[in-house]
C-alpha cells in the first residue's frame, strides 16, 4: 500500500484505538449525537460480579423484582462504559450508576444494544478468518 507510513505503535496506544465505535443520533434526547462504544473488560467483569448469585443465593430463587434490580444494574455499568460524548468522553462516571439505574428505560436498553452488536463473537471472528 502505497502512501503515507502509519504510526502503528500511535494508532494502537490512542485512548479509543481497541474499541469499535459508532455514532448515533438520539431523537428522543432532541436529536442529540452520541458515541456508542463496545464494552471494556473492567466493564464486564462488574457486570460478572453483580449478575453471579451471591453465596447461598439460588438463582431460581430470587423474586421477580430483585432480578431485574440486578439485571438494570449491571446493564447500568455497561451502558455507563458505552455511552460517550462526541468528542469521546464518558458522559456519566460510576459515580452516577444510581442516578442511571434510576431513570434506565428502553432508550438506554437500545443505546446498549447497538454498543454491544459492536463486539464481535468469536463464531463472527471465525468467520472473517
Amino acid at each position: 500500500m502505497a502512501g503515507k507510513k502509519l504510526n502503528l505503535k500511535a494508532l494502537a496506544s490512542a485512548p479509543m484505538g481497541g474499541f469499535r465505535t459508532k455514532t448515533v443520533t438520539v431523537e428522543e434526547w432532541e436529536g442529540a449525537t452520541v458515541v456508542l462504544r463496545e464494552p471494556s473488560g473492567m466493564a464486564w467483569v462488574e457486570w460478572r460480579q453483580i449478575i453471579t448469585p451471591k453465596e447461598g443465593e439460588v438463582p431460581g430463587e430470587l423474586s421477580a423484582a430483585v432480578a431485574a434490580r440486578r439485571n438494570v444494574d449491571a446493564d447500568v455499568v455497561l451502558f455507563i462504559d458505552a455511552l460517550l460524548d462526541e468528542s469521546g468522553k464518558h458522559v456519566f462516571t460510576a459515580n452516577d450508576k444510581e442516578l442511571v439505574a434510576g431513570i434506565y428505560g428502553p432508550v438506554h436498553a437500545r443505546l446498549l444494544k447497538q454498543a454491544l452488536d459492536l463486539s464481535t463473537t468469536p463464531a463472527d471472528a471465525e468467520k472473517k478468518s
